[in-house]
C-alpha cells in the first residue's frame, strides 16, 4: 500500500518507499523547525540552526535496511525527501536534505531493531 513518504537523488527520480525495488514500510515521523531553540534573556526563545526530520521504524528487515543504504552510500549524503511535516493538517512536503546514516544499528537476526534515519539541513523545493 503507498504512503506519501518519498526519497531520490534527483527531485524527479524520487520514488515512494512503498514502490521500491524492496518496498519499505511507512515510518513514524518527526519534523522539527529549528534544530535548536535558544533561550533569550527575556525567557523568550528563538528557533535557531537548520530544519531537520527522522524517519524511525520499530525495525526493518536487512533487505529494506540494504534498500534505503543505496541512497546514503556513506555517512551521509545529500538527497531529496517528501516528508511529512508540522503544518495544516500534517501536509507532506519537498525537501533537499542531508540524509544522516545511523552510526549504530541494533541487530536482531535479519532485523535491525529502532532505526532511525536523520535528515538535516532541510530546503523546500
Amino acid at each position: 500500500m503507498a504512503h506519501d513518504y518519498e526519497i531520490g537523488t534527483t527531485e524527479v527520480g524520487m520514488e515512494n518507499l512503498a514502490d521500491l525495488t524492496v518496498p519499505v514500510p511507512e515510518p513514524k515521523s518527526d519534523y522539527q523547525e529549528y534544530s535548536r531553540h535558544l533561550t533569550l534573556g527575556d525567557g523568550t526563545v528563538r528557533g535557531a540552526g537548520w530544519t531537520i526530520a527522522e524517519w524511525r521504524w520499530t525495525y526493518l528487515t536487512r533487505p529494506q535496511r540494504d534498500q534505503l543504504k543505496t541512497f546514503c552510500a556513506g555517512a551521509s549524503a545529500s538527497i531529496y525527501i517528501k516528508t511529512r511535516t508540522n503544518e495544516t493538517e500534517d501536509v507532506y512536503d519537498v525537501f533537499t536534505a542531508v540524509m544522516i546514516w545511523p552510526i549504530d544499528e541494533e541487530k536482531s537476526f535479519s532485523r535491525r531493531m529502532d532505526f532511525v534515519i536523520r535528515f538535516t539541513n532541510l530546503e523546500a523545493v
